[in-house]
C-alpha cells in the first residue's frame, strides 16, 4: 500500500511510503512542498504520516513508521532528555522532577488530512505543539507508540 508522507524537516517535502505488513518500508522520491493547500486538495488519502525534527533518525524512524502503519497507534512518544523542574511564581526552582517518569509526544504521527488542513488555515508554518493543541481530540483516546522502542541487532 502507498501512504502519503509529509516531511517538515529542514526543507519541507512530500512523497509516499510503500509498505505492506511483513515487508520493509520504501520511501519514494520526494518533492519540495511549496503549496500545502494544493497538496491537500490534490490527494485522495484520508490520512498521512507526518515527520519533523522530532522524529529521530534511521533506523528509529523506519521502525516507528512501520509500527504506526501496523497498528491503531496515531502518535509516538520519546523519553525526556532534558531536566524537568517545577518553578514558583517568582521564577525560583522549587524541585527537580525525575525525567525517567515522563515521556514527550513526538512525530512521526498518523494525521488526518482534514486536521492538517485545519492547522494550515490558522498557521503558515509547521509547529508540532500548535498542531497538537488544535487537534488534541484526535489523539486523546489513542494509545501512543512507546518510548521504550528497542532495536535488536541481527
Amino acid at each position: 500500500m502507498k501512504f502519503l508522507l509529509i516531511d517538515f524537516r529542514s526543507t519541507p517535502t512530500i512523497g509516499y511510503i510503500e509498505y505492506s505488513p511483513g515487508s520493509d518500508i520504501v520511501f519514494n522520491e520526494r518533492e519540495d512542498l511549496i503549496n500545502i493547500d494544493g497538496v491537500l486538495k490534490n490527494h485522495e488519502e484520508e490520512s498521512c504520516i507526518v515527520i519533523d525534527e522530532f522524529s529521530g533518525d534511521e533506523p528509529f524512524l523506519s521502525v516507528t513508521i512501520k509500527k504506526l502503519l501496523d497498528s491503531d497507534y496515531k502518535i509516538t512518544t520519546k523519553g525526556v532528555t532534558n531536566a524537568i523542574k517545577t518553578i514558583d511564581m517568582s521564577g525560583k526552582i522549587t524541585s527537580h522532577l525525575d525525567r525517567e517518569k515522563y515521556n514527550r509526544l513526538s512525530t512521526p504521527i498518523k494525521a488526518d488530512l482534514k486536521c492538517i488542513q485545519k492547522y494550515f488555515r490558522a498557521n503558515s508554518t509547521w509547529d508540532f505543539e500548535k498542531y497538537l493543541k488544535l487537534n488534541n481530540l484526535n489523539y486523546k483516546d489513542y494509545p501512543t507508540l512507546g518510548a521504550g522502542l528497542i532495536l535488536d541487532s541481527k
